[in-house]
């Protein structure tokens, strides 16, 4: 099976391709005419041309750069937009593409030959569909996984065959590999009870069930299944999930492990040894027969161990010495944790391999150990060399890097340029890391956790933080498995690290989707973290009762006994928090790689070229000189808060996350609740757990600002008198907080993050709020309703106005979402028109940037946009509406899901086709739904007409000048290309 191109990627294409005129398309040609003549004579069309760029690796989804620079030198800036667009809003490649986990991520060293175990199991795999691989590291497991996959994926695949590996080696990795097939299959994934074991089974039940339907069950699929143990899951678990794939002749299962497993499945074990003697000599490329006996003994004295062997010739092939130069250099390594002939034969070629690398090269090394070894980008080798470094200076270290690793056959490496990712075995830094004195490992480690804790961020709004959160987040995991509870406990600063590393992991799992799992592991990690480890307590425990709530205080509040946990855990955590050494808050207020929207506030208000600062990283100059203009607190002020904010932040996410779990439990998707219900925007599955846990971070907050009060610029004012309703209470709330903002800074630990109106984050969403409860104003107070009608209408056309300039945000889609529905209720032919757009808005802008999980916010938006062409049916736009839902059936994996939409959708067409009066659905507060005929009333002017047929003239003459634009950019190339033609007329005539 292909790996998936995304869906966002082939719509942009496809609006690239059909977009370019016949003339873009010659001029296109003439810029890229080293590709030969031959060639571009066969381009006809625009899809034609995009193919020869992905040919040619000019273009692909990660690389778009190349397909921008053309568009803008022909004058095509219109669809450039839509290029930049894409490159804003497309979640980052090491999650939308599955290459990890497919065919193209199984790396094999380029030194790998088949054995003699490798055609046992070959052999056994022509007979039956499933092989256990059993043996020691160094025998070769996992490369005769790999080896057998691509003679698979050349012989026995189809376009539709699936090939994926699943890492077994803890029960998360195992969970996140079938949640990734989920997408892959861009099924629904659905949490069980939140326990990931049964999530486990449930997943590989969709899996299987997706093989075997009409697209998949004649082709044959492989997976490869990497190092169980019986540690990772428990025996019974491992047991369903081989006998869940054995029964199925179509799909072949090849699993490594180290131990044995069930009994059930002992005749399809094979024990793995090392290579025979003569394979081993062959192997050896022994330059003479005198070499054959010493080749003998080296083999024996390394077990016949084919890495142990690869290490061996490696070495000597390098070095140029010979077999028995080697066999004395061996027995000089005595500084390895084994007398094992193979551990010492690859300790004596990783020093032969550092001899050849810089300080900073041996130190990338001696840092791979401890992150996933299987996909090391090079982008995090880069990130992780001194700040100080020029680019050029970097690349430099880089490919010296790699090419003596590569030369030594340490790793195996991919792709090009910046997109290159390296794979190194696992035995090789086993052993690297076992050398290793425990200071040194605590080195690394330390230096490890404050690069991820520079580079990970909180504040995952924005899809340029989310795409380097994502970008580290495997090697973030690796690094933790990797940390003891003998380094959790060595200081204060390592616990405050290990947690925001945490928070980072959690916050960055809940707002991808679909992993809520994991991010309820990391988020309970966190706040585990701050009450055990820190404060020494328990955590509060949330009463299993449901509270009523009479003012928007209480319910924000909490019980008196949440309050008073609050009120004692506050001034705990101010004192642990002071403990926090100066040493660390200053590193990390210099060395935290903030959002370019961070960095230009406080360039902006500082007077510092935005030029100078590097990476997105503030040097303790510019830190200096952002205290003195009052936009960094003092280390002290950062300190003594630092542990407040952070729980502030788990709480609040892990509220949001208990609530997204509780949506994807099987009982809640399972028809207990109809999906009109479940999907609208009223409905908020509010658990006491998810209720608690907010109402702690909002409490703390409320003592956080108080507290800062009288250390930092923000003050909060008196409250006035009482409003009669709740609503207006909010409304009040709200104007209080954009009262007076000008000039008052908010920061986050410890930095300014937004002064005056500079955050449009921050006025949309309270713009947003305000609309919301005017609108339900208008709802509740009839006397009224006009009035707040329109203005929550005067709100969302402002919203509307700042749209545009919020594409980096991924919470777009709800402020689409809530300005369709208070557009709808006026139902005149432009609010409405206006609905339709923004629910559809809604629904593309979940695909742009999240565009492999379909979650529960992409069925939210196309629920809605299919409920909107149904009340207020065209014909064309039920069709488009039709179409969506019917692609989406598969992905979902429920037949019946859009069961009813689609019925209304053709019940409607048929009547527009019949010429009647087209049938209305309405949806009731209660979720009820009524059918009623209904007119759409329209109301045209003679200004709107005006308007809009200036506004018609006006995009044609702009259209018109970008068109003569680049008719005369071709003209002058056609001119460039004659002259070059004349020259060489010229030329030949002189000779």
């Amino acid at each position: 099976m292909e790996p998936v191109v995304f869906d966002s990627y082939n719509i942009l294409t496809r609006e690239i391709a059909s977009g370019l005129s016949a003339e873009n398309i010659k001029t296109m040609k003439f810029i890229v005419r080293q590709f030969g003549k031959g060639v571009l004579e066969n381009i006809v069309s625009g899809t034609d041309l995009l193919q020869l760029l992905e040919e040619r690796d000019w273009l692909s989804a990660e690389r778009i750069d190349r397909l921008s620079e053309l568009l803008q030198t022909i004058g095509r800036h219109d669809l450039d937009n839509k290029v930049q667009m894409y490159a804003d809003s497309a979640i980052s490649r090491n999650l939308s593409n599955h290459n990890y986990y497919g065919i193209y991520g199984m790396q094999m060293n380029s030194n790998y030959v088949e054995t003699s175990m490798y055609k046992k199991i070959f052999d056994h795999l022509q007979r039956h569909n499933i092989v256990i691989i059993k043996g020691p590291p160094g025998t070769w497991k996992s490369q005769h996984a790999f080896r057998y996959a691509h003679y698979f994926f050349k012989e026995k695949g189809t376009d539709q065959s699936l090939i994926w590996r699943v890492d077994c080696n803890t029960d998360l990795n195992i969970f996140n590999s079938f949640s990734h097939l989920m997408n892959f299959f861009k099924i629904q994934c659905v949490n069980s009870k939140n326990r990931i074991k049964e999530s486990i089974e449930v997943m590989l039940s969709r899996a299987v069930g997706a093989l075997a339907n009409e697209k998949y069950k004649e082709s044959k699929h492989l997976f490869i299944l990497l190092g169980f143990t019986c540690t990772s899951l428990p025996k019974e678990t491992i047991q369903t999930l081989l006998q869940g794939m054995k029964a199925h002749t179509n799909i072949f299962v090849l699993a490594t492990v180290s131990e044995s497993l069930s009994s059930d499945f002992d005749n399809d074990v094979i024990e793995m040894h090392g290579m025979l003697e003569k394979e081993a000599i062959d192997f050896l490329n022994v330059p003479n027969i005198t070499s054959i006996e010493q080749a003998k003994v080296l083999a024996r004295k390394l077990s016949y161990l084919p890495t142990g062997l690869l290490f061996a010739r490696t070495y000597m092939q390098t070095t140029q010495i010979s077999i028995e130069s080697y066999l004395k250099n061996l027995e000089t390594i005595t500084n390895t944790s084994s007398d094992d002939s193979s551990t010492k034969a690859c300790q004596l070629l990783i020093e032969q391999a550092e001899t050849k690398m810089s300080r900073e090269e041996r130190k990338l090394l001696h840092y791979m150990p401890y992150m996933n070894t299987d996909n090391i980008p090079v982008l995090l080798l880069k990130y992780l060399l001194p700040r100080f470094l020029i680019d050029d200076s970097k690349n430099v270290l880089i490919n010296n890097f790699l090419k003596t690793l590569n030369n030594h056959s340490l790793i195996s490496i991919k792709d090009m340029d910046d997109s290159r990712v390296v794979a190194a075995h696992s035995f090789t830094l086993m052993i690297l890391k076992s050398s290793e004195t425990k200071e040194k490992r605590t080195e690394y480690l330390n230096a490890l956790l404050d690069f991820f804790v520079s580079y990970l961020d909180l504040d995952a709004r924005w899809l340029e933080v989310i795409h380097r959160n994502v970008l580290f987040l495997d090697h973030a995991e690796a690094f933790l498995s990797n940390v003891g509870i003998e380094f959790e406990s060595q200081s204060r600063d390592i616990k405050a690290k290990l947690c925001y590393l945490y928070t980072a992991i959690g916050i960055t799992y809940r707002l991808y989707g679909n992993t809520e799992l994991s991010a309820a592991v990391y988020l309970s990690k966190a706040k585990n973290t701050v009450y055990k480890s820190i404060l020494g307590c328990n955590s509060f425990q949330c009463s299993k009762t449901e509270h009523s709530f009479d003012t928007i205080e209480e319910y924000l509040n909490g019980s008196e006994a949440l309050r008073e946990h609050c009120n004692d855990i506050f001034p705990k955590l101010q004192r642990n928090s002071k403990e926090l050494s100066k040493n660390f808050i200053n590193n990390f207020v210099e060395n935290k790689c903030r959002s370019s929207r961070s960095i230009s506030l406080l360039c902006k208000y500082s007077d510092i070229g935005i030029e100078k600062v590097k990476n997105n990283q503030l040097s303790g100059e510019e830190v200096d000189h952002l205290r003195k203009k009052n936009l960094i607190m003092d280390a002290e002020h950062i300190a003594e808060t630092f542990l407040i904010e952070l729980l502030i932040r788990i709480l609040y996410n892990e509220s949001k996350n208990t609530w997204l779990v509780e949506m994807s439990k099987d009982e809640f998707s399972a028809g207990k609740r109809t999906l009109r219900k479940r999907l609208s925007s009223a409905y908020f599955p509010v658990t006491p757990e998810s209720l608690t846990q907010h109402q702690l971070a909002h409490r703390l907050t409320q003592l956080l600002e108080k507290h800062m009060e009288s250390i930092h610029m923000t003050s909060t004012e008196s409250i006035g008198p009482e409003f009669p309703t709740l609503l207006n209470e909010a409304i009040r709330l709200l104007d209080e907080i954009d009262k007076g903002i000008e000039g008052k800074g908010f920061t986050e630990f410890g930095v300014v993050k937004r002064i005056g109106d500079s955050s449009l984050f921050h006025s949309v969403m309270i713009d947003t709020l305000k609309m919301e409860c005017y609108e339900k104003l208008a709802k509740a107070v009839q006397p009224k309703k006009d009035e707040f009608l329109q203005k929550a209408i005067s709100i969302a056309k402002r919203l509307e106005c700042q749209i545009n300039d919020m594409t980096s945000w991924k919470a777009l889609s709800g402020i689409h979402l809530k300005i369709a529905k208070l557009f709808i209720r006026t139902q005149t032919e432009e609010n409405i028109k206006k609905a339709k757009h923004h629910y559809r808005k809604a629904y593309d802008r979940e695909f742009e940037s999240n565009n492999t999980r379909f979650t529960r916010f992409h069925q939210r938006a196309v629920i809605h946009y299919a409920e909107c062409c149904i009340q207020f049916p065209k014909s064309d736009e039920l069709k488009v509406a039709r179409q969506i839902l019917v692609d989406i059936k598969r992905r979902i994996g429920a037949d019946s899901l859009f069961e009813e939409e689609i019925k209304n959708i053709d019940y409607s067409l048929e009547q527009l086709t019949e010429n009647k009066k087209p049938v209305s659905t309405i949806q009731g507060e209660d979720g009820t739904i009524t059918m009623e005929d209904k007119e759409v009333q329209t109301v045209f002017s003679q200004d709107s007409f005006q308007k809009r047929f200036c506004l018609k003239t006006r995009d044609q003459l702009i259209s018109d000048k970008k068109r003569v634009l680049s008719e005369l950019q071709r003209i002058d190339m056609e001119i460039e290309e004659v002259e070059n033609e004349l020259q060489k007329i010229s030329s030949i005539s002189d000779q």
